[in-house]
């Protein structure tokens, strides 16, 4: 296992910017998820680490080494492709063995009819077998290594792609959407199986991708960019619960946090934020923000979790009332839409039997802990 360290790392195609002197420590033995809407460098930098491009500035180090003059086969990674990347002539059992007969047996040791004449090749072969299988049977397709890969499902094609980069035993992991080709059911079965192979195989990991379900449930830190830069870089619950800004608030749960352009406008000894039809009395502990900073035109940022339905608790002020405006039934839940000055504020996680239609006036409070606030020039988090 090895720690990577990337230094100011710059990349231009041209007059366009793509990564912009992002600095970035991964631990040893870290899960890391690099999450970011296309074209946000994302990938690119995944490439620069593992040597598949050559960045423009700053330094790569893997183990405290600089390997920025090393070719991608001397850097010690291995990387699993979107697109799977298998040898569609040879079966599971020869692309998974691939990487191990390149390194351990000469071209002439490799030869199908001269290798044979070679005594040690037997003992390598075997050696490979071993290893091939366990890989295979701790992925769930050591009853598939006779066959090609045309003969196989997706999800199943992505775990030969899986067991090919861990009989390796890299120092590092990299994963380029991995599963951005499957299907919604086989994506939440392959990060189950993620999850479970992270719990087994402690090895520096980066994944990218632009789905932020799995930079939440699979990286113990996540790091959120956007147009070369990164934004943030914390706990999936850091990142969720305490946004830098209103990129990362936005694109960071599901379904996606309500923004609402409001005045604060000071009653008395209370803080109330306003927009047309819209009016809720700021709590305590948030209104303390704006008795010390004097900001007054800011966006409110709320989840629709913390949007709840019903009779607003004693000790908490954040009522209002609003116009249904649309209903989803999930099933489990329902989804709705109110109208919140001239924003389409949504409501989840209410009871899929709650007496709500169209055009109902329903009442509505905000939970204190889920209100956020941001700049609205800036778009910084105002704390």
């Amino acid at each position: 296992m090895a720690d990577i360290e990337l230094h100011a790392i710059e990349k231009r195609y041209g007059d366009t910017r793509v990564v912009n002197g992002v600095s970035l420590t991964i631990r040893d033995g870290e899960f890391l998820t690099l999450v970011g809407p296309s074209g946000c460098g994302k990938s690119t930098l995944l490439r620069i680490i593992a040597g598949l491009e050559a960045q423009d500035g700053g330094e790569v180090r893997v183990g405290g080494t600089c390997v920025d003059d090393r070719r991608p086969k001397e850097r010690d990674v291995a990387m699993v492709f979107q697109s799977y990347a298998l040898y569609p002539h040879l079966s599971v059992f020869d692309n998974i063995a691939l990487p191990l007969r390149t390194r351990r047996l000469s071209f002439a040791e490799r030869l199908p009819l001269l290798g044979r004449a070679f005594p040690r090749r037997r003992g390598i072969e075997r050696a490979i077998r071993a290893e091939v299988e366990q890989a295979a049977a701790m992925l769930d397709v050591a009853h598939l290594l006779h066959r090609k890969p045309g003969q196989l499902s997706g999800g199943q094609r992505q775990r030969v792609a899986l067991a090919r980069a861990m009989v390796r035993h890299p120092a590092v992991f990299l994963f380029d959407e991995p599963l951005s080709n499957l299907d919604a059911k086989l994506r939440a079965q392959m990060r189950v199986e993620l999850k479970r192979l992270r719990e087994r195989v402690e090895t520096t990991s980066i994944y990218v991708t632009h789905d932020q379900v799995e930079a939440m449930t699979l990286g113990d830190r996540v790091v959120v960019m956007k147009d070369g830069c990164i934004q943030q870089v914390g706990t999936p619950l850091d990142i969720y619960n305490r946004p830098k800004n209103r990129f990362v608030a936005s694109f960071i749960g599901a379904p996606a946090m309500n923004f609402l352009p409001v005045d604060i406008v000071q009653k008395g000894d209370f803080f109330h934020a306003e927009a047309q039809d819209f009016s809720i009395r700021l709590p305590p502990q948030r209104a303390a923000i704006f008795a010390r900073t004097n900001r007054r035109p800011v966006t409110l940022g709320v989840r629709p979790e913390q949007v709840c339905f019903g009779p607003c608790p004693a000790g908490h002020e954040t009522a209002f009332s609003a116009p249904v405006e649309v209903t989803e039934q999930l099933g489990a839940e329902m989804v709705i839409g109110v109208r919140a000055g001239d924003t389409l504020m949504m409501a989840s996680r209410i009871a899929p039997e709650a007496p709500i239609a169209v055009h109902d006036h329903v009442p509505l409070w905000l939970d204190p802990r889920g209100l956020h606030f941001f700049d609205r020039e800036s778009e910084e988090a105002i704390n």
